[in-house]
């Protein structure tokens, strides 16, 4: 029979637990207001935005957009994680060979949607790798810039195709057409999510494969993604994000199921946004990648 002690012992440790957890939740949400009230204060803060909204911002950026390291620096740096991770899955699923995991036509013979490609920093990526890639965005000023900037490099201007479409707009005469589909920090600018992740399952071939990253839906999340990104260190276009389109990597999972894709892999990545990289982490408090395959 336990001892007395030990019974006091253990649940003394179960309420200090308790405690700490109270304490940690009661930290994230004075961050949450505090950051509220701080952003109240700056000129032209925008906590919400229309879709409409988002592309005109991300159209006004286009002419910097394939400056490595100007407003878009973080999209060209996550190519180090995202890349790497196509091949990857990839191979996992027996679509590749494990010898073609460092090769330079690693993606050979492989059809690629790139939904929300913006001026095709993950596209030309991916068409590098000999992958046939079809780059879709409904802001016209950014398939413009994607379109020229691929005109000019000889090795990948006949792999990329561009279309100022939305997904919406393009899935229709693309079903069972593609071996996969990037959805690079696209889902968190969609109103209707669920719908947007039907029309991928309905793109994909069977066995085709989606891969999506994205930011989580946590009070942490915000505060980097918002608070210090967009308004104080001015590393995202500001007004681009709205929380109330984060998802979670649960939600994601469970919305894919249900249009019968399986999720093999969810890793969970953080940006050192004072060094402006992104690396893997075991933690998923703020931004995550998603490998799920077609049934």
């Amino acid at each position: 029979m336990e001892s007395t002690d030990s019974v006091t012992e253990s649940s003394g440790f179960v309420i200090f637990k308790l405690v700490l957890s109270f304490f940690q939740f009661v930290l994230a949400k004075f961050f949450e207001k505090a950051s509220i009230a701080f952003l109240s204060l700056m000129e032209g803060l925008t906590m919400k935005s229309t879709a409409e909204d988002q592309i005109a911002t991300f159209d006004q950026l286009s002419t910097h957009w394939w400056e490595p390291t100007g407003p878009m620096i973080l999209l060209h740096r996550l190519n180090k994680l995202r890349v790497p991770m196509v091949v990857e899955g990839l191979v996992k699923v027996g679509k590749l060979d494990r010898k073609q995991r460092y090769t330079t036509d690693s993606l050979k013979g492989l059809t690629i949607l790139d939904v929300g490609c913006g001026g095709g920093i993950y596209t030309e990526a991916l068409a590098k790798l000999h992958a046939t890639v079809v780059g879709i965005d409904p802001a016209r000023h950014l398939i413009e810039v994607a379109k020229a900037h691929a005109e000019k490099q000889p090795d990948i201007k006949e792999r990329c195709q561009y279309y100022e479409q939305s997904l919406d707009d393009h899935w229709q005469g693309a079903v069972g057409k593609y071996d996969v589909v990037v959805l690079s920090e696209t889902i968190e600018h969609v109103v209707d999510q669920s719908t947007l992740l039907k029309q991928v399952a309905a793109v994909l071939k069977p066995g085709g494969s989606v891969f999506i990253s994205t930011w989580n839906k946590t009070n942490w999340s915000w505060l980097l993604a918002v608070v210090v990104l967009e308004n104080i260190m001015k590393r995202l276009p500001k007004g681009s994000h709205d929380y109330d389109k984060f998802i979670s990597p649960e939600e994601t999972e469970a919305i894919l199921e249900a249009y019968g894709c399986r999720t093999i892999e969810q890793r969970p990545f953080y940006l050192k946004f004072w060094e402006s990289e992104w690396v893997w982490v075991p933690f998923n408090k703020l931004t995550y990648a998603l490998h799920a395959v077609k049934q």
